[in-house]
């Protein structure tokens, strides 16, 4: 990590009057905002969800999650940036702490056969023998 720079994650709730393209422009210009003032990590779309209540007579809209890397300054900026931009409903800047940081595992590749038994064989067994009934 850089010297003076900490984690942060964004999560961004954008309206469902933008649409999903509206949408990932809105989050686009967000992320190319924040590349120019530090590092983004990554990008998880959760895409559209409904709200527990209405929020400006809305029911539904697009979350966005972003981690990134910034000098502490920049997260007031991005804040009000947020608050002056039509189609965000809400969002959140949260500092990450470095110590509970997990690194995602690589997965395992799983065995097909499973304790000696051929799982795809038996599956196409079972699609043959319900084709043929």
């Amino acid at each position: 990590m850089a010297e003076g720079k900490n984690l942060y994650e964004t999560v961004i709730v954008t309206s469902a009057k933008l649409g999903e393209e509206g949408s990932a422009a809105l989050v686009e210009k967000f992320k190319a905002l924040i590349s120019e003032h530090g590092t983004v990590q990554n990008v998880d779309d959760w895409g559209k969800r409904r709200f527990a209540y209405p929020i400006n007579k809305q029911t539904e809209g697009y979350y966005t999650l972003i981690n990134f890397e910034s000098n502490p300054e920049f997260t007031a900026e991005l804040d009000r940036r947020y608050q002056i931009t039509d189609g965000i409903m809400r969002t959140l800047i949260v500092k990450r702490d470095p110590r509970h940081i997990v690194e995602p595992k690589p997965q395992k590749v799983q065995k097909t056969e499973e304790g000696g038994i051929d799982v795809e064989a038996i599956a196409v067994e079972a699609v043959e023998a319900e084709a043929g009934e």
